[in-house]
């Protein structure tokens, strides 16, 4: 049973939340509750919890400072975050504390069962990685051959090559190759593979090549190979792997470095370097040294993508058009060699200016699409990101929804309303409706998916983000009264950017630009 703490200063939401998961079907155990971050990191120090699902906005220490303060400790904790719509700045702080799984309130209880899977899944698959590599660490002591592959692994694991891990790595080298030439083979694998199936490809690679001194070592999916040159190791290495991943659907992508001696050990690239060699090349492919693209790190002038055109495709459910624009911009990358870097940050930029364009599609989950573009390590995967997320957008544009005629008359006044500073549930059912106001807030919550005041808030950041677009030299006070909020324009400032991850001057700026 994995240990679960849970946070939130709501007692209806910690109460709600502890009753209705099952904590037994996921093979964990609710052992503690707190109301704050203080409480929780008590409770944490005392206790050593296995996962924390907590809120992120609480009074004294909020969701993101526990976290901040718990790892540095307890590193090891797997952490939920549970928050109010959309609040995206938040999120992305999570991120960099490693928290994957950000749960948007209100949640139930398939949402929660579902990280909790997750969570539960990724300890299981730590657990069984730190036996393997016990396993593996056993082993290095018994013989030298398993010695150099651990001097292998710590002279590419660190991003700077330190004089000791230099002088290990030249003392390796002299011993197996004297002053001959050597070079490293790096093998990306992509989709998931056993220890099992690791080993026994590592195995044969080290029983194919006897004669050249082969060391190899496994760092994340990524299989390193040192070894003697030879003029007919592309081949052989290409036999290996057919031989060894034909009965697997695996795509691997080999990246072969230069030469190098005894006295080159500095010159050695990065597992980094070799890593970025695959981002534009196709997939599947061998990369040979002459091949090695040197990349430039900044973007050229004449390379621009008009979200314009891309807004314009999706709304005339021009899908293919919006590809084919896309696969042009992605040419261009590829033609300038622009570092992977620079071209990954440039793709989660685009992401987010198009979620600030199309607004009613504030329901992508921006922090895990953010995710998996950052663990990118290929240009295709963009592409067919962006592909499936065209798709999404022309369904959800073309798919109606289908509400009681209560909820669609709701839904109507909204829409006539919306800049209408009174309007509120109160207010609708007294004008519009005639109707009790405690009956229509139930049936709104219950086929909508939310309240209604935070329908309404959200329509009118919708709403705020159509004008923008229309009319661009629009003031935000302007905006903020416009849209009922009065003569309070930084409150409305503020929500926009909690909702759309932008303020809406950097909207009206980005516009202009």
């Amino acid at each position: 049973m994995y240990k679960v703490l849970l946070v939130d200063d709501e007692r209806m939401i910690l109460d709600g939340i502890s009753v209705i998961v099952d904590w037994n079907q996921h093979d964990t155990s609710l052992i503690g509750k707190a109301m704050n971050g203080l409480e929780a990191y008590d409770f944490i120090t005392k206790q050593q919890p296995d996962i924390v699902i907590t809120d992120i906005t609480m009074p004294g220490l909020d969701g993101i400072e526990l976290v901040k303060k718990a790892k540095q400790d307890y590193p090891s904790i797997k952490w939920i975050f549970l928050s109010g719509f959309s609040e995206f700045e938040y999120a992305r702080q999570a991120m960099r504390f490693g928290v994957k799984h950000y749960l948007l309130k209100p949640c139930n209880e398939v949402n929660i069962s579902e990280a909790l899977d997750d969570v539960v899944q990724e300890i299981r698959e730590e657990e069984e990685a730190v036996k393997y590599m016990k396993a593996m660490e056993e082993e290095v002591t018994k013989n030298t051959v398993n010695e150099c592959e651990e001097v292998l692994k710590q002279f590419f694991i660190y991003e700077q090559i330190t004089e000791k891990s230099q002088s290990k790595m030249k003392q390796m080298v002299e011993g197996l190759y004297s002053s001959e030439p050597f070079f490293f083979w790096m093998l990306f694998i992509e989709g998931k593979i056993t220890y099992d199936q690791i080993n026994q490809l590592i195995e044969t690679i080290n029983r194919s090549f006897l004669n050249e001194q082969v060391v190899t070592t496994l760092i994340e999916n990524k299989v390193v190979v040192m070894m003697r040159h030879s003029p007919a190791y592309q081949k052989t290495i290409k036999d290996i792997l057919q031989a060894e991943l034909g009965p697997y659907t695996l795509s691997t992508t080999s990246v072969f470095s230069k030469d190098f001696t005894k006295d080159q050990i500095e010159k050695i690239p990065t597992l980094d370097e070799m890593v970025q060699q695959v981002f534009y090349q196709p997939k599947h492919s061998d990369i040979p040294s002459q091949n090695w693209i040197h990349f430039h790190e900044k973007l050229q002038p004449d390379i621009e993508i008009d979200l314009d055109t891309i807004v314009y495709y999706l709304k005339k459910q021009q899908k293919k058009d919006a590809v084919s624009y896309l696969i042009d911009f992605v040419d261009k990358l590829k033609k300038h060699k622009v570092a992977p870097k620079i071209t990954r940050g440039y793709f989660i930029q685009i992401y987010l200016l198009l979620m600030s364009k199309l607004a009613h599609h504030s329901t992508e989950d921006r922090v895990q699409a953010i995710g998996q573009m950052e663990d990118y390590q290929h240009i295709s995967d963009f592409v067919t990101f962006f592909e499936k997320l065209f798709e999404r957008m022309i369904i959800q544009d073309q798919t109606p929804q289908k509400y009681s005629k209560v909820v669609r008359q709701m839904l109507t006044c909204i829409e006539e309303e919306i800049e209408n500073p009174a309007l509120s549930l109160q207010w609708l059912a007294n004008h519009c409706l005639y109707m009790n106001a405690d009956y229509l807030g139930k049936t709104f919550k219950k086929e909508i998916g939310q309240r209604f005041s935070s329908y309404v808030t959200n329509a009118r950041i919708n709403k705020a983000v159509e004008i923008i677009e229309v009319e661009q030299d629009i003031k935000v006070f302007e905006l903020a009264e416009r849209l009922g909020f009065g003569n309070n324009p930084q409150y409305f400032s503020q929500i926009f950017k909690r909702m759309k991850g932008f303020t809406p001057s950097e909207i009206i700026k980005s516009n202009e630009g």
